[in-house]
């Protein structure tokens, strides 16, 4: 299970050719900056004409969230929004 890449990443050109994000500790993105990382992979991407690594499960996700695999390593992964849960109805009943 995918959980939030809390280190700092920087922007790397992998031996493919392709633009991956890596832990570097100096890096200037984490997980509270992903939107601006996003931008940054897809400028360099486009600037660079390489492939991007970014995971998209379904169509129509266009939030940008940084994971970590089970490896450990961070990756872009793009959802679908979610709405915050509606208020929760109580159904405890003080008896006594």
């Amino acid at each position: 299970m995918a959980m939030i890449y809390k280190h700092n990443v920087s922007v790397f050109q992998n031996t493919k050719g392709a633009i991956v994000v890596k832990r570097d500790d100096q890096g200037k993105f984490n997980h509270s900056n992903v939107d601006e990382l996003y931008k940054t992979v897809v400028a360099l991407g486009k600037k660079l004409k390489a492939e991007v690594k970014l995971y998209k499960p379904q169509a129509n996700g266009d939030t940008p969230l940084l994971f970590s695999d089970r490896y450990g390593n961070p990756y872009i992964a793009l959802l679908p929004a979610k709405e915050a849960p509606s208020a929760v109805k109580v159904t405890v009943q003080k008896l006594a």
